[in-house]
């Protein structure tokens, strides 16, 4: 099935690179990756023939990464950005009331998503891989000592070490002794090398409005799918901490699995996805979600109209110091 491949103006201007695929009559899902990556990590799901019959698909770049823009303002790396690029996205595949799909860091938009438009923007969250719950206050809870070791190395600006420490860091996205394949591994330290160091500060060290996410989504439907092999993320808390915040948490656990299911396991990860957003878009979660029909409630107040397409084609994360997360100073909140 074809990918349709558009390039979107976010509100702010930054190009959004975005892919869509499936049957856009059905249920969509956005997926949103990880640090350093793209959204080529989703290719597994985006062949999956029964998540295409099911489910329009959507994926986009995040900004700062693969494809999309980069900018180098902090100012554009405040959480009102966020939302709004996956509001573009969005738009831009006529999507409403999408599932959140997000790997690793790409887990915490569901925060912005939530103060920017309110949790009835969302039919439901997957978090799909040492899922991050929210930056400032539940990842430094989450993050294992391996990588509370690595993210300073990431960061440093001596070329040798930031060679090191990525292929480090790609390793480690799967679980100890199984790697990824040769060409698959170079596509995704092409993604960390594409990401400007600035930019991957930028990235983690961006502040989030989330007593908002935790006073408003409680009522979301949420599914964890997550591998007991995660070399990045203390998963027993960050599934703890999920039930904190969501009354509904629906967990999948994949033995001898990494921190990337979708790619480590994709049959089993797929149909956990295909399987539970179809029974929540029937209306037969446990805890029904109730739609919240809530103002914007961004401390930006207002998110800028829909994004306008530029292009369409068709196509065959530690500890947290006084300074702020993985010593990263943090630059307030947005």
């Amino acid at each position: 099935m074809a990918l349709t491949e558009q390039v979107v103006a976010s509100a702010d201007g930054t190009r959004i690179f975005v892919e869509s695929t499936g049957d856009p009559t059905k249920a969509a899902i956005v997926f949103v990756h990880g640090l350093s990556s793209s959204a080529l990590g989703w290719d597994s799901q985006f062949t999956d023939p029964d998540l295409l019959r099911d489910f329009h698909l959507v994926r986009y770049d995040m900004r700062g990464h693969g494809r999309s823009g980069k900018p180098l303002d902090p100012s554009q790396y405040e959480s009102r950005r966020f939302a709004e690029d996956f509001k573009a996205a969005c738009d831009a595949c006529e999507v409403k009331k999408p599932f959140f799909a997000g790997w690793s860091l790409g887990g915490c938009v569901v925060v912005d998503i939530v103060a920017a438009h309110g949790p009835s923007f969302l039919s439901g969250v997957l978090y799909i891989g040492g899922g991050v719950l929210s930056l400032p206050k539940y990842h430094p809870q989450c993050a294992t000592p391996f990588i509370n070791t690595l993210i300073p190395q990431l960061l440093s600006t001596d070329p040798d070490d930031v060679s090191r420490a990525a292929e480090a860091f790609v390793d480690s996205c799967t679980a100890p002794g199984k790697l990824l394949p040769y060409p698959q591994k170079l596509q995704w330290l092409g993604a960390f090398v594409a990401q400007p160091k600035s930019v991957r500060v930028l990235n983690i060290s961006r502040a989030q409005p989330y007593e908002v996410w935790e006073q408003h989504a409680r009522n979301l439907p949420v599914l964890i799918v997550q591998g007991t092999e995660d070399q990045h993320c203390l998963y027993e808390n960050m599934i703890r901490l999920a039930k904190e915040v969501y009354d509904d948490v629906e967990v999948k656990m994949l033995e001898g699995i990494g921190h990337s299911p979708s790619v480590e396991n994709p049959a089993e990860t797929n149909r956990y996805i295909r399987e539970w957003a179809n029974r929540i878009a029937r209306g037969q979660s446990p805890l029904m979600y109730r739609t919240l029909c809530m103002p914007q409630l961004s401390t930006d107040r207002h998110i800028p109209p829909s994004a306008s397409a530029l292009n369409r084609s068709e196509v065959p994360v530690a500890a947290l110091d006084s300074s702020g997360l993985f010593g990263v100073p943090s630059r307030g909140r947005s």
